[in-house]
């Protein structure tokens, strides 16, 4: 009985080192994957907005926010500004903005949410105003793209 337990022993431990013998490795190179031309959604990039301050006041107008009519998908979006402060009679360009589902798409109303201050020591600033909606020429968004010029303005 001695013989054969040892003879079994002595098999499981050569089928043991004969298997890690003779076992070959794989070595598998993971590489990230990153599809060319591939961007997350359809953002049109760095695109600016102009309008002059000709507010009825005479003062300072803050500009907010902007909203544009997006005529792809039919609803008015919005993208907020960083509180610029424009004088009176200056033309303002806003930084630009990535306007989300837009790219190639048809722009076809803008207007601008701001506050407005008369030109006085003690004037304050108004609540948040909508200007009237203004028409771009040219529709079509595209990175890189300013809406708008001094012919656009608000508080008239």
């Amino acid at each position: 009985m001695k013989k054969v337990t040892f003879t079994i022993a002595i098999a499981l431990v050569l089928s043991v080192f004969g298997l890690t013998i003779f076992t070959t490795e794989t070595k598998v190179e993971a590489s990230s994957f990153e599809p060319v031309g591939f961007t997350f959604g359809d953002s049109c990039k760095d695109v600016k907005f102009s309008a002059k301050n000709q507010h009825a006041q005479n003062g300072q107008i803050e500009i907010r926010k902007v909203s544009y009519f997006n005529k792809a998908n039919g609803k008015w979006q919005t993208e907020d500004v960083p509180n610029m402060v424009v004088n009176q009679g200056a033309t303002f360009k806003t930084g630009g903005d990535n306007l989300a589902d837009s790219e190639g798409e048809q722009i076809t109303k803008v207007k601008f949410v701001y506050r407005w201050k008369s030109d006085g020591r003690n004037a304050n600033w108004s609540g948040d105003v909508t200007s009237k909606e203004f028409v771009p020429d040219f529709p079509v968004c595209n990175a890189n793209r300013t809406y708008g010029n001094s012919t656009w303005v608000i508080g008239v």
